[in-house]
């Protein structure tokens, strides 16, 4: 006669994102983290893990932005004034770049990279057709892709050269 199998004290991290609203990874982060609190038989201590969360700094991804209280109306434009002059700042020394130009590089670098692979098959078809060694065509294979991914990285070197560049300018030296 077997035993019935025992309970599980607490909820599985499936159960318990569920409950949290939030994806699995969220829950397998916390346990990285140190923040999930287990029974011995692997299941979540829900009431445990809330106490930790609760006590500790949640999500930063999630937490939502702290609100700027303002005295009065001149309080306000003090602080945007600050904001705009930070932010132009930061752009001027290379730290920050406009959102657009960003958007145009990175989809020029994936929209490179997804060419080259659409390529490959018609590029590669003929020569590797006719090779035996499987060593061979590794490489062949290699060679190609390095050169795609290696495409994609100077679009990448320019959108970092670009904000150099910026940061150049801004203190003088040349563009």
């Amino acid at each position: 006669m077997t035993e019935p199998k025992k309970p599980l004290t607490g909820l599985t991290r499936t159960q318990f994102a569920k409950e949290l609203g939030v994806g699995k990874s969220y829950i397998t982060a916390l346990g990285h983290q140190g923040r999930l609190v287990l029974h011995p038989d692997g299941s979540v201590d829900a009431t445990a893990t809330r106490a930790i969360l609760a006590s500790t700094v949640g999500a930063p991804e999630r937490a939502a932005a702290p609100t700027q209280v303002f005295m009065d109306a001149n309080d306000r434009k003090a602080h945007y004034q600050a904001e705009t002059a930070r932010l132009d700042y930061e752009e001027r020394c290379g730290q920050l770049m406009k959102a657009d130009k960003v958007r145009l590089i990175v989809a020029a670098a994936a929209t490179s990279l997804r060419s080259r692979l659409e390529q490959l098959p018609d590029n590669l078809a003929p020569t590797l057709a006719a090779v035996l060694d499987e060593n061979q065509i590794k490489a062949t294979l290699a060679n190609e892709i390095e050169a795609a991914l290696s495409e994609m990285s100077h679009h990448f070197a320019k959108l970092a050269s670009q904000s150099g560049a910026s940061a150049n300018q801004a203190v003088g030296g040349p563009a």
